[in-house]
């Protein structure tokens, strides 16, 4: 991978320090973090149009590689930030929830996909792969997002241009899976922290960016619900049950 000279989520000690490598630049990771989540949290859809081999799906296979990308990314910014015992503390748990319930998810919905329809349509199947799987889940993501917020909130972090983009795209992420994951509820809370957690420090660089997440995130899973309930009295019906994937 080539060098880039300044991250998109930029540490002023990093631009003092140019041979640094990117293990010390907080905004090199916390950029590749926001990537991995905006493709590993939808990888299924993504890479749906790439097909199946036997009897599991090309996109379930990539899918595996999620958890690695994004706590991976994560661990390293941490691990840039010289982050407290708080933040590791946070990290620990929502990395574990995560790992669990996006493994419980990918096992379930892979048997949601066979043909046989009795299999597939089981209550079981649904009881792991629609629900609890991603209450576990989402909330792990949750929990690895306030680690990171623990870490960065006192950097020295600017917000350029693309990194705004790349934030916006994160809350678009996060509104598409608390949407099609059926936890629409969920995500208003937790989008609704973040908000405040953004207000709280408006005046640095990662209130700023919790905020652009946050607020961004609430307009969007609010509008949804409302829109909806305007169009045909439903509130938050998913993707897939309005035909739209």
């Amino acid at each position: 991978m080539t060098h880039i000279r300044e991250a998109d989520f930029d540490s002023s000690a990093a631009r003092n320090q140019p041979s640094a490598d990117h293990q010390c630049n907080p905004g090199w990771w916390l950029r590749w973090f926001a990537v991995a989540v905006i493709v590993g949290m939808q990888a299924g859809t993504i890479f749906k149009p790439l097909g199946s081999i036997g009897d599991t799906r090309v996109a379930d296979w990539i899918d595996l590689l999620t958890p690695f990308a994004i706590l991976g990314c994560a661990v390293m910014v941490l691990r840039s930030t010289a982050a407290g015992r708080w933040a590791w503390a946070w990290m620990f748990l929502g990395g574990v929830a995560f790992a669990l319930g996006h493994g419980l998810h990918l096992a379930a919905n892979s048997i949601s996909n066979v043909a046989d329809e009795t299999v597939a349509y089981a209550s079981i199947v649904h009881l792991w792969d629609e629900v609890a799987s991603h209450y576990i889940w989402y909330s792990g993501l949750y929990l690895v997002l306030v680690a990171l917020w623990i870490a960065v909130r006192n950097q020295p972090v600017r917000i350029r241009p693309i990194g705004a983009v790349l934030a916006v795209l994160v809350a678009v992420t996060l509104v598409n899976t608390y949407i099609e994951g059926g936890v629409p509820w969920l995500g208003l809370s937790f989008l609704a922290t973040g908000t405040v957690a953004g207000l709280t420090r408006f005046k640095t660089p990662a209130g700023q960016l919790a905020l652009l997440i946050g607020s961004t995130g609430l307009l969007l899973l609010v509008g949804w619900g409302v829109a909806w309930y305007i169009v045909d009295g439903t509130i938050f019906p998913e993707f897939s049950d309005v035909g739209w994937i």
